[in-house]
Parts: structure tokens; sequence; C-alpha cells
């Protein structure tokens, strides 16, 4: 669209983290350098947003609170002051309406111009990559990548929230159907690492205990590769709604260390602090999973 071209990433299904950029021509209008120049890095100007994290967005509830504050404090001064209101006014419909414009939902762009040396460095990011072309000077290059990010972030949000309700459908259609299994229905099963068709949307017991009880210890015990391939895309498809797959890429890396070298211990706390956070995501514990987070990148 417009001459714009993902070099990277599913734009059916976006990964919320994104990267845009630009070739920049040397104009002939510019005749000295400005702070602007260092933006650019070797001909390229770019862009990165991520809009994974859910911390960033304020609970609607406090919004709530604050407003009825606000609205409580004007009132008591006016009040003080001996200030009438006009008899028009409807302190509940104001106060209604007041809470209806502060619940309304605003997209914030936190994106930032990316420090990438090559096309080549940008292209080994986990994130959707978009080429915007080649432009002389900064000028429309900068406007252009400072406004992808909304419509990114929009289309993002979107399709989270239709993952979200076709995600509670099926749960629904599961509790009806008695598919819905815990930890001890899957460890009946000993052939096999999770019983056909289950999923993390199909489970209802306890995630941690099942990945360190029954996931982790079963792909170490592969008897041979062939058998450790079969199992761990068993694993992939589990998890297939997980919405940061980097953690299940990072479990299948440290379990495959291991069984090449079971004391290598960068590989064992790689393991522990991916399926740590991992639980954490699942139990919406979004602080504690961008702590281990950090913790895993010092690895």
């Amino acid at each position: 669209m417009l001459g714009i071209e993902q070099k990277k990433g599913n734009d059916e299904k976006l990964c919320g983290r994104m990267i845009a950029y630009a070739k920049i021509l040397p104009s002939p209008d510019a005749q000295n350098a400005t702070p602007f120049d260092d933006l650019v890095k070797n001909g390229l100007l770019a862009l990165e947003g991520d809009f994974r994290e859910t911390s960033m967005f304020p609970e609607t509830r406090n919004i709530g609170k604050s407003v009825d504050s606000k609205l409580n404090n004007l009132l008591e001064s006016m009040q003080e002051e001996g200030i009438e209101l006009p008899d028009n006014v409807d302190i509940d419909s104001l106060r209604n309406r007041l809470h209806e414009l502060s619940n309304m939902e605003v997209i914030p762009i936190p994106a930032r111009i990316g420090n990438f040396a090559s096309e080549e460095d940008i292209m080994k990011e986990n994130a959707d990559v978009y080429y915007i072309g080649e432009y002389i000077g900064l000028n429309q290059a900068h406007f252009c990548l400072t406004t992808l990010p909304i419509y990114y972030q929009a289309r993002y949000r979107e399709q989270a929230k239709a993952t979200e309700i076709n995600l509670l459908n099926e749960m629904l259609s599961q509790f009806e159907s008695g598919a819905m299994m815990d930890n001890d229905d899957i460890q009946k099963d000993t052939d096999e690492l999770f019983p056909a068709g289950l999923t993390l949307n199909t489970f209802v017991g306890d995630l941690d205990n099942l990945l360190n009880v029954r996931v982790i210890p079963f792909l170490l015990a592969c008897e041979n590769d062939s058998d450790y391939e079969t199992q761990i895309a068993l694993f992939y498809n589990f998890m297939k709604d997980y919405p940061q797959q980097e953690d299940i890429t990072r479990v299948d890396h440290a379990i495959r260390e291991l069984r090449k070298r079971g004391d290598n211990q960068s590989a064992r706390k790689l393991l522990e602090l991916s399926c740590k956070k991992i639980n954490s995501i699942y139990s919406e514990d979004t602080k504690t999973a961008e702590k281990l987070e950090a913790e895993i990148k010092t690895i």
C-alpha cells in the first residue's frame, strides 16, 4: 500500500513490534549540516515501536476514580465560593459523560528512532519490518515514518481483539463439549507429550506444574533426535496461541543444548527463566514477565 513494502512478518498476524525504515538520498538543497543528520546511519533512517506490552495503558478503574475525584473537588470548590450550578446542569449526567470520554480508547505512540547500521541488521530483529522507499532528504521520510506506527498499532490491537473473541468462543465450545483437560488428564497419556487436539486454550490446569513436571522431563528424556522432533512439534502446537512465541523457541533451544550437555548452566538458566516468564504471561503478571525478560537478555 502506498509503496510500503513489508520485508518481514505476516500482515494477517502482526507480532506487535514493528520497524519501519527508509533510504535517504543526498538532498541538493542541503547546505549546512543539522542535528537531524545524526539520525541517519549509512543512508538509513529507521523507526521502531513495541506495542506488545499492556502496562503502558492506564487501568480504566483508576481513570474513573481520577475523574470522580476531580469532579468532586470542583463541586466542593464551587460550593465553598458560593458559586451555584445552572438549573439545567445535571451532575449525574455530567459525571457519566466524563466517564464515557475518559474511557475512550486512546492509542499512544511509544516509537523511537532505531539505531541500525544496515538492512541486514534490521532483518535480524524479531519484528514486522516495513520499507517505505527512497527519499531525498529527511523531511518527508521522517513524516511518513512517524505516522506509520499509528496505523500499525491500530491494526495490531484490532487483531488482538479478534483473537481474544475467537479464543473465548473456542473455550466456551470446549467447555460445552467437555474437552477441557487438566494436569492429571494429560499425564495419563504416556506415549506422547500431549493428547491429540489439546492446546493451551483447552487446558485448565497449572501451567507451571505442567512445564516443570511433564514437559521439560519428557523432552529431555526423548531417546533420540527423531523422537525429540516429534514431541517438540507437539509442544509448539500446544503453545501456538501463546502471545510471545520467542519464549517457546528459547525453551526449545535450551532443551536441545541440555540434551547435548547436561551440565550446561547457561542453558539450564535460560530454560528456568523462560518457563517462569511463560507462566507469568499466562497468569497476566506483566511486571514479573518484564523483569524475567530483562534477566533473560543478560544470559
